[in-house]
């Protein structure tokens, strides 16, 4: 019996020997793995970028793709982030051209304005009635020759950026 109990402490210490070494080790814990399933002519792909990068193993072609992929993708993003930024400048650069414009444009009305007001002889109190309504009539088909002079400029491309002097060079 007793004999018989020793082999069997040995063969069950011999298997499980045989059973620790033959099991695959812990992989470190940097280390992630992929199963990847192919079809064939992507596996063909594969074999000949790997050839024409000199690697030694799909591993290192993986590598290869998984970083050029990020670096196009991080390359697009900073040209996406570069256009946006180059369009908001000029966008803010149009926008005070427009300001400034608007500003030229209500200071010559104002002069304009001040000057005809000292120009003007005083009307007598007996024709003010009558002059209202001219003057009504007269501020009427001002703003009418302006909006039909404002749609044919329109039309014409007068109010582009090179028309209005506001094109870059």
């Amino acid at each position: 019996m007793y004999f018989r109990l020793a082999v069997c402490v040995t063969l069950l210490l011999q298997c499980t020997v045989r059973y620790n070494v033959a099991m695959s080790r812990p992989k470190p814990p940097h280390t992630v793995r992929y199963t990847v399933r192919l079809n064939r002519a992507q596996g063909e792909r594969v074999a000949a970028l790997k050839a024409q990068l000199q690697t030694r193993s799909d591993n290192e072609v993986f590598d290869y793709l998984v970083t050029a992929g990020t670096n196009q993708r991080d390359d697009l993003e900073q040209l996406v982030y570069s256009l946006f930024g180059d369009l908001a400048d000029s966008l803010a650069h149009r926008f005070r051209s427009l300001e400034t414009l608007s500003q030229l444009h209500l200071a010559l009305t104002d002069s304009f304005i001040k000057y005809a007001l000292t120009a003007l002889p005083e009307v007598p109190q007996s024709l003010m009635a009558r002059a209202k309504v001219r003057a009504t009539e007269i501020y009427e088909q001002v703003n009418i020759t302006a909006a039909r002079e404002f749609q044919r400029r329109r039309e014409s491309d007068a109010y582009s950026a090179a028309g209005l002097g506001l094109e870059e060079e």
